[in-house]
C-alpha cells in the first residue's frame, strides 16, 4: 500500500502527495456512468511506474472528463495540472517565457515543463481547440522521444517516470463549433476512450451531493440545462453553427 493504491480492483502506482480518502469520496459523486468512465481511466494507468502513452478522453460537454482525471490523481497521490486550450493559445503558455525578475531577464518555465520535472499528471483541456503550432510544439513529448526541447534556453527536459499526459476534447464538428479534427498521426499517439454523458438522474444526484440542494431545486436546475441544450441543438442545426455551452 506504500507503493500502490487499489481503486475499483486496479492497482496504480502511488504518488508523493498525501491522500485524504474520506474527503475525496465526500467531494466526488460516483454515479453509474462515472464509475463506468472511471474504470476506463484506471485500466490505462494501472500497473507500476512504467511509461504510459498519452490518454485522450473524448465526450460531450459536462461528462466529467477533467473531473475524473483529477479524482484519480488525488486518490493516488499525484499532482494534477490543468492547461486550458483555445484558438489563441500560445506555446509559451505551455513551455514558458523570458520575464524580468528585479531587473534581471530570466526564463520562467511554464506549467507543462514544471509538471514534467515534478512527475505530475497533466490535463490538456479542449485539445482540438489548440492552434497547430502548439500541437507541433509538444509533439516530441507525445511520441516515443518523450521530451521537451526549450529553444529559448537550448535545453531538453525528460519527464519524470510518474508523468502522464491526458487530453480532453469534444467531438469535432456537429454541435461543437471551432473544434478541429486532430491529424491521424497525432491521434495515433494517444490511447483514446469515449466518456459517456451523464443522465438527468445523475446530474440531479451530483447537484444534490456537491451543492447540498433540495431535490426539487436540483431537478429544476437540470430542467433548465436540458432546455438550453435542446434550444442550442435546434439553433445550431438551423444556423449551421456550433455549441455555445461550455463547462465552467
Amino acid at each position: 500500500e506504500k507503493e500502490a493504491v487499489c481503486i475499483e480492483g486496479y492497482w496504480i502506482a502511488r504518488g508523493p502527495k498525501d491522500i485524504d480518502v474520506q474527503r475525496l469520496l465526500g467531494d466526488f459523486c460516483v454515479t453509474e456512468s462515472a464509475r463506468r468512465n472511471l474504470r476506463k481511466i484506471l485500466r490505462c494507468v494501472s500497473g507500476g511506474k512504467v511509461v504510459r502513452p498519452p490518454i485522450l478522453l473524448e465526450g460531450p460537454t459536462g461528462a466529467g472528463k477533467t473531473s475524473l482525471v483529477k479524482f484519480v490523481a488525488a486518490m493516488t497521490g499525484h499532482d494534477c495540472v490543468r492547461i486550458n486550450n483555445h484558438e489563441h493559445t500560445d506555446l509559451q503558455e505551455y513551455i514558458g517565457q523570458h520575464v524580468y525578475d528585479h531587473g534581471v531577464l530570466k526564463f520562467e518555465e511554464g506549467p507543462l515543463v514544471k509538471a514534467c520535472r515534478a512527475g505530475a499528471w497533466v490535463v490538456l483541456d479542449e485539445l482540438n481547440l489548440a492552434p497547430s503550432e502548439v500541437l507541433e510544439g509538444i509533439n516530441r513529448l507525445l511520441d516515443d522521444n518523450r521530451e521537451i526541447h526549450i529553444a529559448e534556453t537550448n535545453t531538453t527536459v525528460v519527464p519524470d517516470a510518474d508523468f502522464v499526459v491526458f487530453a480532453t476534447q469534444n467531438p469535432a464538428g456537429g454541435d461543437y463549433g471551432g473544434r478541429k479534427q486532430l491529424s491521424r498521426a497525432l491521434r495515433n499517439r494517444f490511447t483514446t476512450m469515449w466518456i459517456d454523458s451523464l443522465s438527468s438522474e445523475e446530474l440531479r444526484a451530483i447537484l444534490q451531493h456537491k451543492c447540498q440542494l433540495a431535490p426539487s431545486i436540483a431537478a429544476a436546475m437540470v430542467k433548465v440545462y436540458e432546455d438550453l441544450r435542446a434550444h442550442r441543438n435546434v439553433d445550431a442545426l438551423l444556423a449551421g453553427g456550433g455549441s455555445d455551452l461550455i463547462t465552467i
